[in-house]
């Protein structure tokens, strides 16, 4: 439940830290704003909270044009949640994510109803306005592009919706473009996050890890190519001065794909995070408390690919980041496909599943142990890939994979905790926890650093970045 006491005092001194955990409807002007809008603030009677974007939609308030809170950045969601979220906005049906998730459409409306307030049509309508609000507010995509990109099946009925939700039409609201399409024929769009953020400390992380002919990581960038449902591109990604947020820069073949490459980058720079919460919690204990101190911006990286990371942690197994990348960089430049053309120089996109299912490996340099590793992983994750979005817990998910020869625990929750964002999973067996962990040259065992992980819950992979920039670099 919203405190209207501590919402009117966010949004009065205009909080940074509260952007995205609640929105402010207007009664007198119908228009709804984040709590940090700069307009004058108006009078408290004339106020209604509401705890989110969805929620003030679909209460008939429009969105507001200086504060933009189409933009603003998301709050962090149970697992499940963001399971069952992200598999609507993919466009499966309701019917299909029912059979996913084995829920019935009860049991799936009662989740929606009580983490957003709005059944799952209801949530997905609201969602498709307002990424289409942003788009035209921000972009200058065409029309056309923007309509399939926010999910509408058709001109018209993307016309229809938009007149009847804005009381104008999408031309109307595009009026006044921002200039900000390149002359690469890309489109640029902010990715809002509330403080505190260490964009150079993440960039540091994916430059130690960055594949030549794929990434680029420079001192404010980070620039690769990439392929969505069959259409190639390239994005990049750099910080706004004076601003809390991103820009992301896109290029794609097919601009109807653009949301999905929003909601990567998100959870790939870890942007939805609210590290008050994580700090409160983590930081009561004593292995917490300093790095925090020290590194109050640091947040979990993500991946750009789940297929990518999952060959990538299991290259990974037993050797330095180094040698792991080495490995990655020879798999791409032998089996990639050619990227788009672009600006940077990039010139492969990371092989897919199919492109990987029937290779050798020969002269890269792995034993045959870890080909047959490699082998065991694409069977399984040609017939059983959907069981990464849609798994209970980590330990569930950790039962099941172990099951597939050469995959341990620590790959398991390596994969889990980067490649699927998976606040708790928790690789205990990794050599920098267990050097973060050791007192008096006195090794934990690993029942001993899962016990004490326990406290650590949900958040046990933030513990586990937080333990590794612990050591001495």
């Amino acid at each position: 439940m919203l405190n209207n006491v501590i919402c009117q005092q966010a949004r009065l001194s205009k909080d940074n830290r509260f952007d995205g955990k609640f929105f402010t409807a207007v009664l007198t002007t119908g228009i709804f704003c984040r709590p940090i809008c700069p307009a004058r603030a108006p009078k408290e009677e004339n106020v209604r909270y509401y705890k989110n974007a969805l929620l003030a939609q679909d209460a008939g308030f429009r969105p507001c044009k200086r504060c933009l809170p189409e933009l603003a950045p998301q709050i962090q969601s149970p697992l499940l949640i963001k399971q069952l979220s992200q598999a609507l906005e993919l466009g499966e049906s309701l019917t299909e994510v029912c059979e996913k998730f084995q829920l019935n459409e009860r049991q799936l409306r009662r989740i929606f109803v009580r983490h957003y307030g709005l059944p799952p049509s209801k949530y997905l309508h609201n969602q498709k306005l307002l990424l289409a609000s942003k788009l035209l507010k921000t972009t200058q995509l065409s029309i056309t592009d923007i309509a399939f990109a926010a999910g509408f099946k058709s001109i018209r009925r993307f016309n229809e919706v938009i007149k009847l939700a804005y009381q104008c039409t999408p031309s109307e609201i595009k009026q006044q473009p921002r200039a900000n399409l390149t002359t690469h024929n890309s489109v640029s769009v902010e990715l809002a996050y509330r403080p505190p953020f260490d964009w150079p400390l993440m960039l540091s992380f994916f430059r130690l890890r960055q594949l030549t002919s794929i990434e680029q990581v420079g001192d404010n960038y980070y620039r690769r190519t990439m392929e969505v449902n069959g259409s190639k591109g390239w994005f990049e990604v750099s910080a706004i001065k004076h601003k809390l947020a991103l820009k992301l820069t896109v290029q794609l073949e097919d601009y109807r794909y653009l949301n999905q490459v929003i909601m990567r980058v998100r959870r790939m720079f870890d942007l939805d995070a609210d590290m008050q919460v994580i700090h409160h919690h983590l930081g009561q204990y004593s292995p917490f408390k300093e790095v925090i101190k020290q590194y109050p911006g640091l947040r979990l990286p993500g991946c750009w690919d789940k297929f990518e990371f999952s060959i990538r942690a299991i290259l990974g197994q037993q050797i330095s980041v180094k040698a792991a990348t080495t490995l990655a960089n020879r798999i791409s430049l032998k089996y990639g496909k050619k990227s788009l053309p672009n600006p940077f120089g990039l010139a492969h996109i990371f092989p897919n599943k199919n492109e990987l299912a029937n290779v050798n490996y020969h002269n890269i340099g792995l034993t045959k142990s870890r080909v047959s590793t490699l082998n065991n992983w694409l069977e399984f994750y040609l017939k059983h890939s959907a069981l990464l979005s849609c798994y209970n817990n980590i330990e569930s998910l950790e039962k099941r994979l172990i099951a597939i020869k050469g995959i341990g625990p620590w790959t398991v929750n390596y994969l889990a905790m980067r490649g699927l964002s998976d606040p708790d999973a928790f690789p205990s067996a990794d050599l920098g926890i267990i050097k973060a962990l050791t007192t008096s040259d006195k090794k934990p065992s690993n029942k001993d650093i899962l016990a004490l992980s326990e406290k650590w819950r949900p958040w046990r992979a933030y513990a586990a970045i937080y333990l590794s920039h612990s050591l001495p670099h």
